[in-house]
């Protein structure tokens, strides 16, 4: 385990009693020196995200821990070898997915899952999806869990490559997903995944600005 996880795991379990945990963790070393902390509600509750208030609770109960406490204190110095500033932020609208725990926690929610390489007919869980969509690295789907090691994704129905957010189409063969099947994602492969926004989403960030 490397300085940046070690200091993600002592950070969650120092905010956990506030009732905030670490989505991720960015040390920034070249030119400006930034930790940015990247937070969440350890509970989902609808229509709950973070705010500015939160960020500014952590920020405060961070600033002097991270230099101070025999733990997260030698971490840190690790990373930074000297001074450095903290920015704690909202994991945003498209909130990334890094952990199986993270998917347990968003069953029920569509997610755009990215993968290293095509998946195998035995990796995929979906044998018939797979010989159809041999090439597949892009998939959009709803999160049903995790079994063993896999992700289980019910794959969303609409046309490829359109997202809800408007977004244009992927470039023929990327494979984004275009029927309702299930298939399944070894955690490991997975290079990247987001929770796909929602309308409603969109709309409580306008509210936030106006406010």
């Amino acid at each position: 385990m490397n300085a940046n996880e070690n200091l993600t795991n002592l950070i969650s379990a120092f905010l956990a009693p506030l009732g905030y945990e670490v989505v991720w963790l960015e040390a920034q070393v070249a030119r400006e020196r930034i930790l940015r902390v990247y937070i969440d509600h350890l509970e989902e509750i609808p229509g709950r995200r973070i705010g500015i208030e939160d960020c500014v609770r952590v920020t405060k109960a961070l600033d002097e821990p991270l230099d101070q406490d025999p733990h997260m204190g030698p971490e840190v110095e690790k990373i930074f070898k000297g001074t450095y500033e903290l920015e704690v932020s909202s994991p945003g609208i498209d909130r990334p997915l890094r952990r199986a725990k993270d998917f347990e926690r968003f069953a029920g929610r569509e997610a755009r899952v990215h993968v290293f390489r095509p998946l195998t007919a035995d990796e995929c869980g979906n044998s018939a999806y797979q010989a159809k969509n041999p090439r597949q690295k892009n998939f959009l789907g709803t999160v049903l869990g995790i079994a063993g090691e896999k992700l289980r994704l019910a794959l969303s129905t609409g046309t490829p490559g359109k997202s809800r957010t408007g977004k244009s189409k992927d470039k023929a063969g990327s494979g984004t997903t275009n029927s309702a099947e299930e298939v399944t994602i070894p955690l490991p492969l997975i290079s990247k995944a987001n929770l796909e926004p929602r309308f409603d989403d969109f709309e409580s960030s306008e509210r936030e600005l106006k406010s």
